[in-house]
């Protein structure tokens, strides 16, 4: 993964700025001049997505059995 791929170092604004920027490049190229490396750098954002929902979701469940 290159330092451009390190969605982790984005702050929360910043890296949904840049999945919803890909996301809707994605959305809007024609199926036949999909480039493969947005797509995977979409792949990627998803899973950086997924990595934050789930560490908000593990704080916030041990919140709540305070």
């Amino acid at each position: 993964m290159s330092e451009r791929d390190d969605f982790s170092r984005l702050d929360d604004p910043e890296f949904l700025a840049e999945r919803r920027r890909v996301r809707e490049e994605l959305e809007h190229t024609p199926e036949n001049q999909l480039s493969p490396e947005l797509a995977v750098r979409y792949q990627l954002l998803d899973d950086e997505f997924l990595r934050r929902a789930s560490a908000a979701w593990a704080l916030a469940s041990r919140g709540s059995d305070q």
